[in-house]
């Protein structure tokens, strides 16, 4: 009984993410599977060799490339935008006082619940009128007006010790100076989690990118990958070898930054403890 209640939690939680992970592991294997092999019965963990075959048609037949420079010029951009737009407006809902703070603030939030599919007719004739569909910008200015970023950051500014806001404005510090030289070097693993977290949002987002991205060249790649199916049939072999080139970068981003991501993350929703 000892033995299971020390590592039975251990065992649950392993078993949870061996399930998670199956169907990644098999996107891989499927991408350097032969064709032959790919929907034998029973199915082939291993196959009999590996091969290039369906990575060398996806850069030779179609613009990966192209479709994965869009897709970081994309998230980038989204990325940078989000910080530059959620810093300060998550300080002046956490750390200043204005008339009507709360109420916006919970308006927010309800925009936030809403559906994201509930914006697009409006957006699209938004961003046809401003000139901005097939446009980086286009796809890229709804994600960076997205709350979820005001939200977790408000969420650790208002955690932060008033008694270091104090200090700081006692030696002269303005509102400005306060988020600079206090809250934002308190911040970065939050800041790193939610750069990640949004990146990560942008380089798969694809519902507004279908409809924003209409030109073959200006496509992202969750776009560029729904493109790779054809009209009769399936290249299954393709398609996923097509998602594995197109995941290894997120999940690059991810693994150097895990620690910084589990940390942020546990931080938003804590605070900083004085």
């Amino acid at each position: 009984m000892k033995w299971i209640r020390r590592y039975g939690p251990y065992l649950v939680l392993y078993g949870i993410a061996f399930l998670w992970i199956i169907p990644i592991l098999w996107m891989a294997d499927t991408a350097f599977k032969p064709e032959s092999e790919i929907f034998t019965i029973p199915p082939k963990w291993i196959p009999s060799h590996f091969t290039a075959y369906h990575v060398r048609r996806l850069f030779s037949e179609w613009p990966f490339l192209r479709w994965l420079l869009n897709s970081v010029i994309v998230s980038s951009f989204v990325t940078l935008g989000s910080l530059i737009v959620s810093v300060p407006a998550a300080f002046s809902f956490a750390r200043l006082q204005w008339k009507g703070r709360d109420s916006l603030f919970l308006l927010l939030l309800v925009f936030m619940l809403l559906p994201w599919q509930v914006n697009v007719i409006p957006l699209f004739f938004m961003m046809n009128r401003f000139g901005f569909l097939n446009t980086y910008q286009g796809v890229a200015l709804p994600m960076i007006a997205m709350p979820i970023g005001l939200f977790l950051l408000r969420q650790f500014f208002i955690n932060i010790p008033k008694d270091l806001e104090d200090a700081a404005r006692i030696d002269g510090c303005s509102s400005l100076g306060v988020l600079l030289r206090v809250i934002l070097p308190l911040s970065k693993p939050v800041l790193a989690a939610f750069s990640v977290y949004i990146f990560n949002y942008a380089w798969n987002e694809f519902f507004w990118s279908l409809i924003c991205l209409r030109k073959p060249q200006m496509v992202t790649l969750p776009v560029g990958l729904k493109l790779l199916q054809g009209a009769f049939e399936i290249d299954y072999g393709l398609i996923l070898a097509g998602a594995f080139m197109a995941s290894l970068p997120s999940l690059a981003v991810f693994l150097i930054l895990r620690r910084q991501i589990i940390r942020g993350f546990t931080l938003a929703g804590s605070g900083v403890k004085g």
